[in-house]
């Protein structure tokens, strides 16, 4: 289990992964500004997510959703009296978690049950906004005084094709709007660290997505089947399909249009 610390100016970055999480090519970060650390990392590094907050006098987290590798800890966090910011549908599922698939319990842990309420947070000028999609109760945390923004998993990159089943890509596009429009100076993705030129990133992930979208749609209509349309205009499955049985799969993008076009 590996822990780096990082610094960026004002904001600092706990990078963490494992040998699982290594092994699939993957990580995720929490951030830290003004002792306030942005989401709580996964349940199998506790130990040294805990040992973190502890030495960098975290008074308080904001949680962005409830996947567990982004709310892992959150439930050890308000055992231990840490304020915790979540939305209300987000604290309703973690105090009765669902199932996940096992890979997901294999590369980030299941988190325990949240059953203690933590005090309320001051965030001193931390926004929380609702930006689903990515999940139903998905929320980014933005600091106007540094136009800073902590996009948890709304943005993932320019071209990011794979998608849980649950996803939304329609809502993704309206949120990713939402917060372009703040035109941040700054962001830091859960996964992809620090985002170069934010608002440019921003503005090209909602213009390819929204065109990857509109060709699926027009391949639909067309008769053809997912496989081919993974296959070509997706560039075809990757290895996540296989492992995940098909639970986070580029196959769920085109899932989603034809729910989005069937309803």
């Amino acid at each position: 289990m590996t822990l780096d610390i990082e610094r960026h100016g004002d904001v600092t970055r706990l990078r963490m992964s494992s040998w699982a999480t290594r092994a699939v090519r993957l990580d995720v970060s929490a951030y830290v500004i003004r002792g306030v650390m942005i989401d709580t990392g996964f349940r199998r590094l506790r130990h040294e997510l805990l040992r973190a907050v502890r030495e960098l006098n975290i008074r308080g987290a904001i949680v962005t959703h409830w996947h567990e590798d982004h709310a892992g800890n959150a439930a050890e966090l308000s055992a231990l009296g840490v304020p915790i910011a979540m939305r209300e549908d987000t604290r309703a599922i973690l105090r009765r978690p669902p199932d996940i698939q096992v890979y997901r319990r294999v590369v980030w842990g299941r988190p325990p049950a949240l059953v203690s309420e933590s005090p309320g947070l001051d965030a001193e000028g931390l926004e929380t906004i609702h930006t689903p999609g990515h999940s139903t109760d998905h929320q980014v945390a933005w600091d106007q005084a540094t136009r800073t923004l902590f996009s948890g998993d709304l943005w993932l990159g320019v071209r990011a094709r794979v998608l849980h089943a649950s996803e939304d890509p329609y809502r993704i596009i309206d949120s990713l709007r939402l917060v372009a429009a703040l035109e941040p100076a700054r962001m830091f993705d859960a996964h992809r660290g620090v985002v170069e030129r934010p608002a440019d990133a921003l503005r090209a992930k909602i213009d390819w997505l929204g065109a990857t979208l509109a060709d699926i749609e027009r391949r639909i209509h067309r008769g053809e089947r997912d496989r081919q349309i993974v296959r070509e205009a997706l560039g075809g499955e990757e290895m996540a399909a296989v492992v995940s049985h098909g639970d986070y799969s580029r196959r769920n993008l085109v899932k989603a249009v034809r729910r989005r076009l069937s309803s």
